[in-house]
């Protein structure tokens, strides 16, 4: 069984890795090229190609598939099959109908919710009561193609993306596995349409909390966005990232500082902050960050004045 894989992400790792653990006979593994990262904007690797150039494995690193030449190069693998697990690039009719079998992807929601870049912050943010994940026969459709396997886990409203995010990687390659050891027996499942809702990738603004909202709301979002990018406020010109925080009682005008140990008003209820990560420090507790800053009671948050 030939297989080109197509990934980018940590979130593919433990697919290829597993893949080549069960020696299927992976001829080249496509991700996007080098990115420009960090504060010297220096070209880095994505996750997937350094794992897999550490692994002695072909890597393709196209920019687009509408170059005739690349798409040789793929012909020119005859794979069986595509397995594509987080690679950020939208794939062509063209590409999907290379191997001779057809093409395979992993997905990280319980389709046909989450179609999209972001299901694992998008459940999160949600407080959705499950999730899973989900091996699919791809079609030009993003995430729309008939379902081969699903496995479904249930969520208790602790998780982060991080740690959902390692979960959900490595229940995807398990999965990934036993599709591909029954591929004649997996019985093809279409998505219902009506229960259909989107991730889409996640913006700069996004990550920025909005205390008009309830406290609920920002707490599962700060969660959704641990360990990154982090949610983040404002406070007398400088950003705060927050990895956890905690509902509490508390009214005021939304975004005011209700005490010094950082409880924040919100829409409904309030946030108690607990680990904070101020601009060119380490994450640390809010007790420990208080020992050597103080938030005033009354002052607002997210305001360009104090």
């Amino acid at each position: 069984m030939k297989i080109v894989f197509m990934g980018s992400s940590t979130f593919a790792i433990p697919s290829l890795r597993i893949l080549k653990q069960a020696q299927f006979d992976v001829k080249a593994v496509y991700t996007q090229p080098p990115r420009k990262a960090g504060r010297g904007k220096r070209y880095k690797e994505v996750p997937l190609a350094e794992f897999a150039f550490s692994q002695d494995l072909k890597v393709e690193q196209p920019n687009t598939f509408n170059d005739p030449d690349v798409l040789a190069v793929l012909k020119s693998y005859n794979p069986d099959f595509l397995v594509v697990v987080a690679y950020g690039l939208i794939l062509p009719r063209k590409v999907l109908e290379i191997p001779k079998e057809f093409s395979i992807n992993v997905h990280g929601s319980f389709l046909p919710f989450w179609r999209g870049a972001a299901p694992i912050n998008h459940v999160i943010f949600n407080r959705d009561l499950y999730t899973g994940v989900s091996i699919i026969k791809m079609s030009e459709e993003l995430d729309a193609g008939p379902i081969l396997r699903q496995e479904k886990i249930m969520l208790d409203h602790t998780e982060t993306f991080g740690s959902l995010h390692q979960v959900l990687s490595e229940l995807g390659a398990k999965n990934l596995l036993k599709t591909l050891y029954n591929i004649n027996a997996n019985e093809e499942i279409l998505q219902n349409e009506r229960f259909v809702s989107y991730a889409p990738k996640i913006k700069k603004s996004d990550a920025k909390l909005d205390f008009n909202s309830q406290a609920s709301a920002l707490e599962a979002r700060i969660r959704g966005l641990a360990p990154t990018p982090g949610a983040w406020f404002e406070y007398k010109k400088e950003r705060f990232k927050v990895f956890s925080a905690e509902v509490v009682e508390g009214n005021g005008k939304a975004g005011s500082i209700i005490n010094e140990n950082l409880t924040i008003a919100c829409g409904k209820k309030a946030l108690n902050i607990l680990e904070i990560q101020r601009q060119g420090k380490d994450v640390m507790s809010v007790s420990d960050l208080l020992r050597g800053f103080k938030f005033e009671k009354g002052d607002n948050v997210n305001q360009s004045t104090h």
